[in-house]
């Protein structure tokens, strides 16, 4: 049995939402002429483990895991367009968020505060955050300290509990738990929004064939169009797919431009990026 899951956007409260458009996508899966394909979503264990399996079918991942950490295990497949404040068509931004009884009005007002990023290979917690900051460092200083939560609930969590001052947290998440769980953001208000980029991306198995490739692309355009998944869709906040060349995730490489050029380091960078150790970055290499 070949191997799928849905790891990004899949809060408890979801899971039956998610699971009712898996058994959908899966029926068109096996209509477009792929076997093996699994009843279930995989969910215990590592999604870090899953996506260095050469039987993975289908994954959601972070833009920034495609274009560094897992460059050489994943290939995007298609890109989602969310019904969510901050999403346009493809893409997607970031919110900061601070609490609501924080003294805090602006970006440069948070000049020594503490931030919660949720991991360091995270575009929308992390690399987005870095050319709003930037400009604002000094001596390479911005934050008092960045604590990695782990995820952006527990960012959330964080803020709210006044363990941090301020995180930065992605645009749908927000969207999604306004809608499924409003205490996760209660207390909290936006003091800033990043600049759009490519939403996180579908994946497959780098060792996926092109021809799975192609039929895992024609089973997405007709769950989409699918009525009987409407529901499942909606309760997701997902509108539709584009499908574009892998190598269109290089933009999120810009986002760490600035931060690097000015000298500031305070954000994690994920452990293989070429801008971190001073490299060029390869263009064209990873069209699928």
């Amino acid at each position: 049995m070949r191997i799928a899951e849905l790891p990004w956007y899949d809060v408890p409260e979801l899971v039956s939402a998610t699971d009712a458009w898996w058994s959908g996508l899966a029926r068109h899966l096996r209509a477009a002429g792929i076997d093996r394909v699994p009843d279930a979503l995989a969910r215990e264990g590592s999604y870090l483990q899953r996506w260095r399996h050469p039987e993975l079918l289908l994954s959601q991942a972070c833009g920034y895991d495609v274009l560094y950490d897992s460059a050489d295990d994943l290939v995007p497949i298609a890109t989602p367009c969310y019904r969510a404040e901050g999403c346009d068509g493809p893409r997607y931004r970031s919110i900061v968020l601070v609490r609501s009884s924080s003294p805090f009005r602006s970006l440069e007002s948070l000049r020594g505060s503490h931030l919660a990023i949720n991991q360091a290979s995270s575009h929308s917690g992390t690399n987005a955050l870095r050319p709003l900051v930037a400009p604002l460092a000094r001596n390479g200083a911005f934050f008092a300290s960045v604590w990695e939560s782990g995820s952006h609930t527990d960012s959330l969590a964080s803020l709210q509990a006044g363990v941090v001052d301020v995180a930065c947290i992605d645009a749908v998440v927000l969207a999604l738990l306004r809608r499924v769980r409003a205490s996760a953001v209660r207390g909290l208000r936006p003091i800033a929004c990043t600049e759009s980029a490519l939403a996180p991306p579908l994946v497959t198995s780098r060792r996926t064939p092109m021809a799975l490739q192609v039929a895992l692309r024609t089973a997405l355009r007709a769950a989409i169009g699918d009525p009987e998944l409407a529901a499942a869709r909606q309760a997701l906040l997902l509108r539709d797919f584009v499908f574009l060349p892998g190598a269109c995730y290089e933009e999120l490489a810009a986002f760490e431009e600035p931060a690097l050029a000015a000298g500031w380091f305070e954000l994690p960078a994920p452990a293989r990026s070429p801008l971190a150790r001073g490299e060029a970055v390869s263009r064209g290499d990873t069209a699928c």
